[in-house]
């Protein structure tokens, strides 16, 4: 793979906190969900293939790495970009739609359609336009969704959100 089948999609700053995690500021492309494993590109050229095994949102958005040696470096060293694989936005903006024009699925019922999806910098979220005309959102994360097949998004755990 060469640098120019990468697209950068942040970079990262140049301390690290107490409990690993290092400043992560995003690039207008930046979704959340590219965040598993990246290529950190160092300003001498080095690339290191490494996965964020966590991120925090406390003072500002900041990464915490599988490998402390590399966050040791990239924390010296500073302003190391933060890459994906081109073939990676395309398989995630397919992984994105395939959930739009789908009926929604709670408690064996059907709720309403998804409409659309949006990120909101912390995740990704389904627009469900409800059998009474509101709009449900529901992030996209395991404890919410469930199966997905060709005509259906089964949730779950929407109790609270459906009381909002």
């Amino acid at each position: 793979m060469q640098i120019s089948d990468l697209v950068a999609i942040g970079k990262l700053g140049n301390k690290i906190d107490k409990k690993g995690f290092i400043p992560f500021i995003k690039f207008t492309n930046f979704q959340p969900q590219y965040l598993t494993d990246v290529f950190l590109v160092f300003t001498d050229n080095r690339v290191r293939y490494v996965s964020i095994v966590e991120t925090s949102t406390i003072r500002g958005f900041s990464v915490k790495l599988d490998d402390t040696e590399t966050a040791n470096n990239v924390a010296y060293i500073g302003n190391v970009k933060v890459m994906i694989a081109q073939t990676e936005i395309v398989e995630n903006s397919n992984k994105i739609e395939k959930f739009i024009g789908k009926n929604a699925v709670y408690k064996n019922s059907e709720i309403g359609i998804v409409k659309n999806t949006f990120d909101n910098s912390a995740h990704l979220v389904l627009v469900v336009e409800l059998k009474n005309k509101k709009e449900l959102l529901v992030p996209i994360v395991d404890y919410y969704l469930g199966k997905i097949d060709d005509k259906f998004v089964f949730l779950k755990n929407i109790d609270e959100l459906l009381s909002l």
